[in-house]
């Protein structure tokens, strides 16, 4: 199991803030900050990448449309 980010399932986080008050973890990939992490394996890795990817572009698709 690796601790990845909840938003775009990276491992690639740091601590932005620890000690007494708790970890507060910034992800370098999406700039996540919050004190949430996921433990997941492979599998579930592979689906929260898949769900942002499809968040990021229905996004993009509606600036789009907007501007448009």
């Amino acid at each position: 199991m690796v601790e990845v980010c909840p938003v775009c399932g990276s491992s690639e986080l740091y601590y932005e803030a620890g000690g007494s008050v708790g970890k507060i973890y910034h992800c370098k990939d999406c700039n996540y900050i919050g004190a949430l992490v996921i433990e997941a394996d492979e599998e579930m890795i592979e689906a929260i990448k898949e769900e942002y990817e499809r968040e990021k572009k229905a996004e993009k698709r509606k600036e789009e449309e907007e501007a448009g």
